[in-house]
Formats: structure tokens, sequence, C-alpha cells
């Protein structure tokens, strides 16, 4: 009987949005694109390839909501996920390249297309100016094992990959990866195993996102305030406040404001239920069509309450993916990796995603503009309120791409 190997495909997808740490280095320690160089490289994006990534999330994000019945927080990074499968796409073959491709929304796309899509995707985010983006990819292979030379270099060439040789079944393998996954996210996660976990090959992918505030918060203005959780609890957390002109949306059952990091390239989407509605039928209308909360914003005065919060997350990805359709991948009577190794039989065991959400009142380091606008003598107009005082969902995208890098419902602090 033909051995089937164990691969830990995406094995770690380890995500992290804070402020205040330095990660490793990675393409965004380069010099930012122009304003030009910045055009030229969105021209060139396929823009399916960020689509199909935020529809993919947001069917992830469905399916975990559907299977989690505690009233936790759900927190995932799309990009991140999509970028580990990639890893794994690119070794697969025949019936199991088509499955993922289904489930990942490339269904139709060629190799190349999805790679280069990538590639460029992922040079704008570590490319740009105002907000630090870092993401690194490794697969560690055990020693014996050869990796194809078609596929190590397509793994370099677009995701920039590191390749290691090492005994998984060694507690060095254990103190090196940690070692890696320690410096390529700034020292915030510094143990992914305790022991070896028993993989014949491990892909990993990490990002690390460090947004400072356009508009900074005024630590002195914030104060405590009861936040009503999923389970009808209430909780005392510090809740930041500032009065101030955003992008601003709203419904009978939601508020919805866009809050800019750095140089506005990138912003924090936060949608709140009205106090009538639930975040459970927010996310009815967020599975119906996601694209309602892209356009039609209004310049509004808006003045803010938002918890200073730390959310983190540790979740099993396999029987989910599977759940979604990625059957073959995970069988090892059926998956065909053949492209990753010269021997047969991997197959996907084990998708480990981590996340760690930081959210606080630290701006941005800028320069400053004073703008003074004089106009007759109507009363100034009254602002809209927006305490986040409840269960509510967000995401952190990029303005350009419109990609959403990271997403979650919050429903306890």
């Amino acid at each position: 009987m033909r051995r089937k190997w164990i691969l830990a495909a995406l094995g770690m997808t380890l995500l992290l949005t804070s402020c205040g740490h330095s990660a490793g280095k990675s393409q965004s320690e380069a010099e930012p694109l122009d304003q030009q160089e910045r055009e030229a490289v969105l021209a060139m994006l396929d823009k399916s390839i960020v689509e199909a990534q935020n529809a993919f999330g947001l069917r992830l994000y469905q399916q975990l909501e559907t299977e989690q019945k505690s009233g936790n927080n759900v927190i995932l990074s799309p990009y991140s996920i999509s970028a580990a499968l990639a890893l794994a796409y690119n070794g697969s073959a025949g019936e199991t390249k088509a499955e993922m491709e289904k489930v990942l929304g490339w269904t139709g796309m060629e190799q190349d297309q999805v790679n280069k899509g990538n590639s460029q995707l992922r040079l704008l985010l570590e490319r740009g100016s105002g907000v630090m983006v870092n993401t690194a990819n490794s697969i560690w292979i055990q020693e014996g094992f050869t990796l194809q030379e078609d596929y190590l270099n397509r793994l370099k060439e677009f995701y920039d990959a590191q390749a290691y040789s090492a005994d998984l079944a060694s507690n060095a393998f254990v103190k090196d990866i940690n070692k890696w996954v320690d410096q390529q996210t700034g020292g915030m996660i510094k143990e992914l195993y305790q022991d070896p976990p028993g993989l014949t090959a491990a892909l990993v992918n990490t990002i690390y996102f460090n947004g400072r505030w356009e508009h900074v918060f005024n630590p002195e203005f914030t104060k405590k305030e009861s936040f009503t959780q999923a389970d009808g609890s209430v909780q005392e957390v510090p809740m930041m406040t500032m009065e101030r002109r955003y992008d601003y949306k709203e419904s009978e059952a939601w508020q919805a404001v866009k809050l800019p990091y750095g140089d506005g390239r990138m912003y924090m989407l936060v949608i709140l239920p009205s106090e009538t509605s639930s975040l459970e039928e927010l996310h009815t209308l967020l599975w119906k069509d996601a694209s309602l909360w892209d356009t039609d914003y209004s310049y509004e005065t808006v003045k803010l309450g938002l918890p200073r919060f730390k959310a983190e997350g540790s979740v099993r990805l396999e029987d989910t993916l599977e759940a979604m359709g990625l059957e073959k991948a995970t069988d090892p009577r059926q998956a065909d990796f053949s492209g990753i190794t010269k021997e047969s039989g991997l197959f996907i065991s084990q998708v480990l995603h981590k996340t760690v959400v930081d959210v606080n009142e630290e701006g941005t380091e800028a320069a400053a503009v004073t703008a003074i606008g004089m106009a007759g003598s109507a009363p100034p107009e009254k602002p809209i309120e927006m305490t986040v005082n409840r269960p509510f969902f967000f995401a952190i995208v990029e303005r350009d791409t419109g990609a959403w890098l990271f997403m979650g419902g919050i429903r306890q602090l």
C-alpha cells in the first residue's frame, strides 16, 4: 500500500494587527511606491483576485459563524488564509487543483494569473506609505524529501517564500519554526508549537499589520462605559471618544463608519447594528451583499465612541474548509499534491489560524494641515452619535483595491 504523508498545508496561518511592535524584514522595508508606480501596479492588478479573496473570506466567516455556538468572537484574515492556501494550490494537480480553484473562487483562471495577482497585491500592501504591513511565507519539508524545482521557483518568485529542510519530528524544528514566527510577527507570537506536531511538511503564512489612526484618540477622553455583550451581560470597557468628520453611512438597521489609518490608504470599517437589530441580522445582510458597505458614504460629523479592546483567536480550519468543499485535498486517498515533492502522497491534515487584534487610542506621527472654514451665522450641525457599546462587525480594508485584510464579529470584550 502506498504510504500517505502528512502535510500541514497552510500549516499555520498567522495574522496580527496591532500597534507599537516591529516585525521581521520584508519588502516593506524598501522605499514606498510613489504615486506613479502605485497607479501602474493598480492598473496591472487583476481585481478578480481581490474579489475572489473577499468572497472566500466572507464564506469562511459565515461557515465559522454557523459552526460556533458559544457566542465567542470570530476573527480571521481572508488575505492570510488565501495566501497560505495559494502555497498549497501551487503544488496541487488534477481534481484536487480543480477543487481548490472552486473553493477559492479561482475557477477559469490560469495558475500564473492567480500568482501574479497575489504578487501584485502583496507589493501594493507592503510598499505603501503611512501603514506597516509585513507578510511572510515559508515551507518546511521533512529531511529526505525533495521539493519539485518548478514548485520551489514559483513560490520564491511570486510569494518570496523561504524553504527549510528539517527533521519535523525533532525539538530542534519546534525551536526553529517558533523563532521564525517570532521574528515575522514582531515578537507578539513567540510559540507556535510546544512539541513536534508530527508533520511531513508545513506551509506557513504570516501577516503583521501596524496601523496608526490618521486622527488620534485622546486618552484623556477615554472613560469607562457599559458594553452589552451577546449573552445580555454588561461589561465595563474603556470607551475611546472623538468628534470629527468621517465617511459615514446608515440605515434603520445599522450605522457604518470608516476610520482611516496613516495616509488614508487603509481604514477600519465598523458596522454597528441598531438597538432593535442584532449582529446576526447584520450578518444576513453581509452574506447577501457585502458591497452594500463599499460606496455611497457621506462625509459627516460623527461623535464616535469605540471601545479599546484586544481580541485573540486560535482555530483549526481543516473541518471548516472541508465543509466548504475542500474534500479531496484533505483526504489521504484522493489528495494530489504531486507538484510539491517528488515523493507522492501528501494531503492536508491540519490548518491552524491564529489572530491577535489590538485596538487602542494611538495615532500617526505625521505632519499637520489646518483649514480655517468660515460661513454665515447658521447654528452648527448636530453631530451624528455612534457609540459602539454592543456586538459589532469590523473589517480592515485597503482602499484602492478593496481587499479585506481582516474581518471579525466582536460579541464580548
